[in-house]
């Protein structure tokens, strides 16, 4: 082995990884995109690592769309014996002085700045005083970057910061998607770093193709109300006191006609806010004021409420190009104005074309030309790894067994309460048939709940273990339910459960025995999508914009789901795919996965999960 060869911390390689890691080498190597596309339980961390040590890569930003997804990159970096390695996520969740209080983004940095210019922080005082190779022991020692993150506050320090201190003599920094992808953060936390200085991995790639609703500005009704009593408090001009009125008024009287986000007057909205350099002014003379008030000994709080902070956010986004403005209504009734980028490559173009290398890492990745276009990577080539075209052989399907349901649609034009009944029919008789939990995979919430209450009806004199996602559901939680008992588990397509999640037993093998996508999981037609298919048809033409946003997106969300399920190779899984549109010619071909079976009637369904269900032991 050459001297300058990596060892491989494992007895031995899957079959691809190392073909796959010296691919990825050789690219990294040419300034390349790399993209690696390979299914659950090949290895692609451990392959990624490899070929970034053998290409000899001097800086990584290795992104990941969570925190919890830092910890298994950092186990590998140490299995490399890779111990020059330093992760960032919220910095906000990272603050022992803020973590129990309840405070929104904006709020956290302008309390965190307040109280650093104030010398109220002990923890960022404590900084001033620590030797670099400390916190490098710190992170060393520590068992998870959770525990660490816990010892440096335990010793009076700023975890954010001392971690910051670390990145000058990292060849690793394992950090969430806003360290790359929000400039402003990039920039304040990697500064005198450019974008030029980082070979970038991005792991769960298929999540850039959404990747603009990052970057989204958000306000409610309650944000510019209380905006606009500080500027009366302190006395601001009345022309913005006025503005911000009228903004308040749109958004009260503003009727919504349909479902999710309906488009809003932008060259309206930009003649009320007028210019965002006037918002940065007005959010610093508040900014003074509320500090001079601090200093006097006015200020009770911890916490800084500043609700101008949004507002000059929302302006500095909104006069953006390619921005488009909506109102959408939650549950409860309540507006929230919004402005967001109308495609990925607002986002992504800048870092991905500036970067050194790049290597895009997914169980679903769009073909390589898309990936151009979608993303807009300018002045690199770009190779595409397809682990299962390669290596996979066709034996390997054994563990999965795919039907398709024919009277079953999600399509708008036949849901009713009849349709709804159906789809709870075959899912409450799969549920029946199996000793492991169920997934069920839908294309909204709205769609889940009208199916649920179904399901409710059709179990009320039967024990039903069933859980049902919502937006305040937590993960972990979900996780320790699921292990200890069999679950109906309902979740919604993109959502918390269908990414990014894992539910194992003792001995690592998936307690999901059945995945039931429950519908073609498009995404909801509205304004932003009519306003994105619009902005993507001027560059991609209307058919290739189609392609992307409707069959694309539903592919991808549908082989995450099943991905659930299948978290090894020795993992069997029944997959239910409920709406006869499965079998379209341009989905069966993107989404690559044969259907063993079609079925008409729900009794011939039945019997055939009732023989699959005992052969696979489910």
């Amino acid at each position: 082995m050459d001297k300058d060869t990596p060892s491989f911390p494992y007895d031995r390689w899957r079959p691809g990884q190392r073909e796959a890691a010296e691919s990825l080498a050789e690219a990294i190597k040419s300034g390349n995109v790399f993209v690696l596309s390979a299914p659950t339980g090949f290895g692609k961390t451990a392959a990624i690592i490899y070929g970034l040590l053998r290409a000899g890569a001097d800086k990584v930003l290795y992104l990941v769309r969570t925190r919890n997804e830092i910890i298994p990159v950092l186990r590998e970096l140490q299995r490399f014996k890779v111990d020059k390695a330093v992760f960032l996520f919220s910095a906000r969740r990272m603050c022992p002085l803020l973590e129990a209080e309840n405070v929104d983004i904006e709020d956290f940095w302008s309390t965190c700045k307040i109280l650093r210019l104030q010398g109220e922080c002990k923890y960022y005082n404590g900084i001033a005083d620590i030797d670099v190779d400390d916190i490098e022991e710190v992170i060393v020692k520590s068992s998870s970057p959770f525990q660490a993150i816990k010892l440096l506050g335990s010793l009076g320090l700023c975890p954010f910061f001392a971690l910051k201190m670390l990145i000058g003599r990292s060849v690793f920094i394992v950090a969430t998607y806003p360290y790359l992808f929000n400039k402003d953060i990039f920039t304040s936390t990697f500064e005198p770093l450019s974008y030029e200085d980082f070979h970038i991995v991005i792991d769960e790639a298929h999540s850039l193709l959404s990747i603009q609703s990052l970057l989204e500005a958000r306000l409610s009704q309650e944000d510019i109300r209380y905006a606009l009593e500080e500027t009366r408090r302190y006395n601001l001009p009345v022309d913005v006191q006025s503005r911000l009125e009228k903004l308040h008024k749109i958004v009260g009287n503003f009727v919504l006609k349909s479902r999710g986000m309906q488009r809003v007057d932008l060259e309206k909205l930009r003649e009320i806010m007028d210019e965002p350099g006037l918002w940065s002014d007005v959010a610093f003379e508040i900014r003074v004021a509320r500090l001079r008030e601090l200093l006097e000994g006015n200020g009770k709080k911890i916490v800084v409420r500043l609700g101008i902070s949004k507002i000059e956010r929302f302006a500095s986004l909104l006069f953006q190009d390619g921005v488009g403005a909506y109102i959408s209504v939650n549950s409860k009734g309540s507006k929230t104005l919004i402005a967001t980028p109308l495609e990925p490559c607002m986002v992504t173009s800048e870092p991905l074309s500036r970067a050194k290398s790049v290597v895009l890492s997914s169980g679903t990745m769009l073909p390589g030309d898309y990936i151009r276009n979608i993303l807009c990577i300018k002045g690199k080539n770009i190779v595409v790894y397809d682990v299962e075209d390669r290596h996979m052989e066709a034996s390997s399907f054994a563990t999965r067994y795919t039907i398709v349901t024919l009277e079953l649609t999600s399509k708008y034009l036949f849901r009713s309460n009849e349709m709804y009944t159906l789809y709870a029919r075959y899912i409450i008789e799969a549920y029946r048939l199996l000793r492991k939990s169920m997934l069920v995979v839908y294309p909204s919430y709205e769609f889940m709940g009208s199916i649920v209450r179904s399901l409710r009806n059709l179990a009320r004199y039967e024990p039903l273990n069933l859980l049902a996602e919502d937006r305040d559901t937590v993960l972990d939680n979900v996780v320790d339910h699921v292990k200890k008992r069999k679950t109906l588990i309902n979740a919604v397509a993109g959502g918390k459960l269908t990414e990014g999640v894992e539910f194992l037993g003792e001995d690592y093998s998936s307690l999901i025995g059945l995945v039931f996508i429950a519908g073609l999981p498009y995404p909801q037609p509205d304004d932003y999508l009519e306003d994105q298919l619009k902005a993507l048809s001027s560059r991609l033409g209307i058919m290739d914009a189609k392609n992307y946003l409707y069959d694309v997106f539903a592919v991808i969300r549908t082989r995450q789901s099943i991905g659930r399920a299948q978290r090894s190779p020795n993992d069997k899984v029944i997959i239910v795919l409920g709406d006869y549109r499965f079998l379209r010619k341009n989905i069966r071909g993107q989404l690559r996965i044969p259907i063993n079976k079609a079925v008409s009637n729900i009794a011939e369904y039945v019997a055939i999960i009732a023989r699959v269900a005992e052969q696979f032991g489910l």
